[in-house]
């Protein structure tokens, strides 16, 4: 059984070809008053060329990968379960079964002592839509281990305490693998394995709107304007540099997102068409 990572680990700076400003203009440690320099990072220019994968479709034993990115709020999760039960409604049951669901969510990595210690204090929040704030090393070999048919061990994690509360073990032999979160198209390394990369296209309104919803739906209170200062300050500017530009690798790129019914019809065929090879 693998376990969480030291908290006293030291993580290296995540390196892009997605990002073309540098040093990045939003930290990843954010002081609580928003008002803080920020931390540097050093992601590579965008290179201008097309992802090409590291397997060949041809290997029985390797699944399709698709890897679905997009904004917080553009219905990535949902789209993922859409997918899979389009496949199970056509008939479909144990190519269904078969499908691999990651979240990078929880691929976030257990901060150092350090780190929970200024957030323990309120002294700095941390920003989840950092590339800094993902293990993608772990990601990485997990995808890996799946390519080869195998079993794989995947974390789980805690949004509430940013905490990883055990593993899970994904069934071995997957024909199919949905990789989902809003930097998965942002490593070239995770790029590699994905045959087909979709990004949801989503406009920030209704984004901002269904975060909002979720957040006052939560258990507990929600300060509003601490929340609307986040997104204004944090979590905007991340879409903007981070993620947003990794629609430029997208072979798939789907307006309204979750909603499109169209497009995720196509996607479950798609699946449905490789099941029958």
């Amino acid at each position: 059984m693998s376990t969480a990572s030291s908290s006293s680990k030291s993580f290296p700076q995540v390196r892009s070809d997605c990002v073309v400003s540098s040093p990045a203009a939003v930290p990843f440690r954010v002081p609580a008053t928003f008002s803080g320099t920020v931390t540097p990072t050093t992601p590579h220019s965008a290179a201008a060329q097309s992802s090409s994968n590291l397997h060949s479709l041809h290997n029985p034993r390797r699944p399709m990968f698709i890897g679905i990115g997009g904004g917080r709020g553009a219905g990535k999760e949902y789209t993922c379960r859409y997918i899979i039960e389009k496949v199970r409604q056509r008939g479909h049951s144990e190519l269904a079964d078969r499908v691999v669901h990651l979240h990078l969510d929880d691929f976030h990595r257990e901060l150092t002592s350090e780190e929970q210690t200024q957030l323990d204090e309120g002294k700095q929040q941390i920003n989840v839509d950092h590339p800094e704030s993902y293990d993608f090393e772990l990601l990485h070999r997990v995808l890996a281990q799946l390519s080869q048919g195998e079993s794989a061990e995947v974390p789980m994690w805690d949004r509430d305490t940013r905490k990883r509360t055990g593993w899970q073990t994904t069934e071995s032999g997957p024909r199919v693998v949905l990789v989902e979160g809003t930097l998965v198209l942002f490593v070239k390394d995770v790029r590699r394995f994905l045959d087909i990369q979709v990004f949801l296209d989503v406009d920030s309104d209704t984004r901002l709107g269904r975060q909002v919803r979720a957040a006052l739906g939560g258990p507990g209170e929600t300060d509003l304007r601490r929340f609307l200062d986040n997104y204004l300050y944090v979590a905007k500017p991340s879409f903007e540099e981070f993620i947003w530009p990794t629609k430029r690798w997208a072979d798939v790129i789907i307006p309204k997102g979750d909603r499109n019914d169209v497009a995720i019809e196509l996607i479950a065929q798609r699946l449905i068409d490789l099941g029958q090879d």
